[in-house]
């Protein structure tokens, strides 16, 4: 192992098997990437549990690839070395004509190598990876990974460069590869929706298309057998993998008024589960494991040559089970914020998982939006979960209540909001 000088990022590269590794640990987060294997981050870990999806048959858990590599690639679906993890592609995807990206399988942008960097900014670090020129496609990929101490979460920047000659039309796509839930349990996908006519919609079957329930602005993907894809044109900004205890978030902007691949799809999952044969419609793929890809695709850009157009992913990891209600930059809302007044005040209750260290904050706001009082009430930690049942005394005039995660020496995050139910009544013993 070769250290990297770093301040309160620990930054290491494993060069003792046939790949370089980096690694970046932040607290209870460690990121591992190897950039010679597509500029992928294989490796996502809270507190040492593994998040990410990663095939043991090609990589050992120190991300080095094993002597027995499989077949040699031809080309096609059938022989794709799929690492797994986190990658960034070009959309849309397609075999029709230049303006579609035909891959995986890639040479250069999905399995080629990648040049990296690390720079320091203070408590946090970041790698680059840069893909070499596709000439098919004109672009370099450009990723960059972000991590800051005191966090559970990764920015990752998907950058698409137009390095060849020509005028190209592209979009951002992030492809996050996870263990699929297992079929019959609680766990899932998750993804906030807006309330457009056509908010989720079958895109491609494998061997069928997913199942799916939308209520009350969240679409919900369960565990199930099946190889197929479903779109999002409705998707209103984030997306939740829960499974085993653990929640993976992706927050991302959308535009309304953006032209997306795939007939309007902001966000996209994939779902595949082991296969005895090759699925002709699928170009001879054999799925070999229970993968969910939960996807973030950008707006498409006209890009001369020299042009960019990027796309920022902030992706968390934490502990925590039940239905994401909403994912915040301070955390994912299990159970949604409420506040009433009763005899002794004002009780907030709520339950969330943190993506911050930091003092959780309530401002108290008037009719007006204007704030009357901010008390702390309660301390995140990263990645853990948080179930919050206080009572505030006094609160006079008080009309709504605005939950914030303030973490030293830093700014405040949103993580919830809630009106004030207007019952007066004295709901018992609480703590703090």
């Amino acid at each position: 192992m070769t250290d990297v000088p770093s301040g309160s990022v620990e930054v290491t590269v494993d060069r003792s098997g046939p790949d370089e590794v980096v690694w970046l640990r932040a607290g209870a987060i460690e990121v591992g990437a190897v950039p010679a294997l597509g500029g992928r981050i294989l490796a996502l870990r809270l507190a040492g549990h593994e998040t990410l999806y990663r095939n043991d048959a090609l990589l050992d858990e120190r991300l080095h690839r094993r002597a027995d590599h499989g077949p040699e690639p031809d080309g096609t679906m059938a022989t794709w070395r799929n690492y797994g993890g986190d990658k960034t592609w070009p959309a849309p995807q397609g075999w029709d004509g230049p303006g579609q990206w035909a891959g995986p399988p890639d040479p250069v942008l999905d399995s080629g190598p990648y040049a990296w960097t690390v720079a320091e900014y203070g408590e946090r670090a970041r790698l680059t990876m840069t893909s070499g020129a596709d000439p098919r496609s004109g672009l370099t990929v450009v990723r960059e990974v972000d991590v800051e101490t005191g966090t559970s979460t990764v920015t990752v920047t998907h950058r698409l460069v137009n390095t060849g000659d020509r005028p190209v039309r592209w979009a951002p796509w992030n492809v996050l590869q996870l263990p699929g839930p297992e079929a019959g349990t609680g766990d899932g996908w998750f993804a906030g929706v807006d309330d457009g006519a056509v908010p989720v919609r079958g895109l491609l079957a494998g061997t069928g298309l997913p199942a799916w329930t939308v209520d009350a602005g969240v679409a919900r993907v369960a565990g199930q057998d099946v190889v197929g894809k479903l779109a999002l044109p409705g998707a209103s900004g984030w997306l939740a993998t829960v499974r085993g205890g653990h929640t993976v978030t992706q927050h991302f902007a959308v535009d309304p008024a953006g032209r997306y691949p795939d007939e309007g799809a902001r966000a996209e999952v994939w779902l595949e589960c082991p296969q005895e044969r090759g699925i002709e419609s699928l170009g001879g793929l054999r799925p070999t494991a229970r993968i969910l890809e939960s996807e973030v695709v950008g707006r498409l850009a006209d890009l001369a040559p020299g042009e960019h157009t990027e796309l920022t992913v902030r992706l968390s990891v934490c502990r925590g089970t039940g239905t994401p209600r909403r994912v915040r930059p301070a955390g994912v809302v299990l159970r949604e914020l409420t506040a009433e007044h009763t005899a002794g005040g004002l009780r907030l209750t709520g339950d969330f998982a943190a993506f911050a260290d930091g003092d959780v904050v309530c401002r108290i706001l008037g009719a007006d939006g204007r704030p009357l009082a901010e008390r702390p009430v309660a301390t995140a930690r990263a990645g853990a979960e948080l179930s919050l049942d206080v009572r505030l005394a006094g609160a006079a005039g008080a009309h709504a209540v605005e939950l914030r995660v303030a973490r030293p020496d830093g700014p405040a995050s949103a993580l919830d909001t809630a009106m004030i139910k207007p019952t007066l009544r004295d709901s018992g013993s609480t703590s703090s």
